[in-house]
Parts: C-alpha cells; sequence; structure tokens
C-alpha cells in the first residue's frame, strides 16, 4: 500500500510539471497573439551585427500604392475581362 501511495506522489508531481510547463507555453503564445514583442528564447534568431536592420524612425514613409497607373489600368482590365467571362458563363447555363 505505502508503494501505491508513493507512485502517485511521484505521478503527481510529473503532471503537476507538465502542466507547469503547459501554461508557460499558452502565456507565450497569449503574450505573442497579444502583441507582446520578443519572441521565446528558442524561437530568436541571431542578427548579424555587421549589416544591422534599419529602425523603423531610418525607414522612409510608404505612401500610396506601389502600382503604377499603368499598372492599376492593367489589372483594371484584366479584372474587367474576368468578370465578363464570368458573367457569361453564368448566363449559358
Amino acid at each position: 500500500m505505502p508503494d501505491q501511495k508513493r507512485l502517485l506522489e511521484l505521478a503527481l508531481k510529473g503532471l503537476e510539471a507538465e502542466r507547469q510547463r503547459i501554461d508557460e507555453e499558452i502565456a507565450d503564445i497569449q503574450k505573442q497573439v497579444r502583441g507582446g514583442g520578443q519572441r521565446s528564447r528558442s524561437q530568436t534568431r541571431p542578427q548579424s551585427h555587421a549589416n544591422p536592420r534599419p529602425q523603423s524612425a531610418e525607414r522612409p514613409a510608404q505612401t500610396g500604392s506601389r502600382l503604377t497607373a499603368a499598372g492599376r489600368k492593367k489589372l483594371s482590365d484584366l479584372m474587367k475581362r474576368r468578370w465578363a467571362a464570368k458573367k457569361r458563363a453564368m448566363t449559358k447555363k
């Protein structure tokens, strides 16, 4: 009987340790989802100091679209053709 009690105590300790590990992982994921910023130590990547990434203040502000007027027109024409083809296919049914 004492052996069974000892076995149950050890099992309980192991499960509590596992629950603690899982709770820590859940907290880490929740922190990342909420925008906590830093990744966990196991997920961080070493960054090269020879070519550091520019800070957000050094980056030029991006305004507007990256498409040129000609690119927008080309996309517009393609979409009009696709919708026209889809309409024709729907009316044939």
